[in-house]
């Protein structure tokens, strides 16, 4: 992934995060920055079924 610039579907603030250190981007998929979205888990799932954003804390479906 060479850009992961996301902006909140509702407040439209940008949730792209720190930068990955170069020697760690393998393990993050190749992905050059770090995300700001928080990721909501549901229990009957066990997976993350939801994003946040950290700004206005609306939240919206992952999929």
């Amino acid at each position: 992934m060479d850009n992961s610039i996301e902006y909140c579907p509702f407040c439209n603030s940008n949730l792209q995060g720190e930068p990955i250190p170069k020697e760690l981007r393998k393990h993050y998929g190749n992905s050059t920055h770090f995300t700001r979205k928080i990721g909501i888990s549901s229990i009957e799932e066990d997976r993350v079924t939801k994003w946040e954003c950290p700004d206005c804390r609306q939240q919206w479906d992952r999929d």
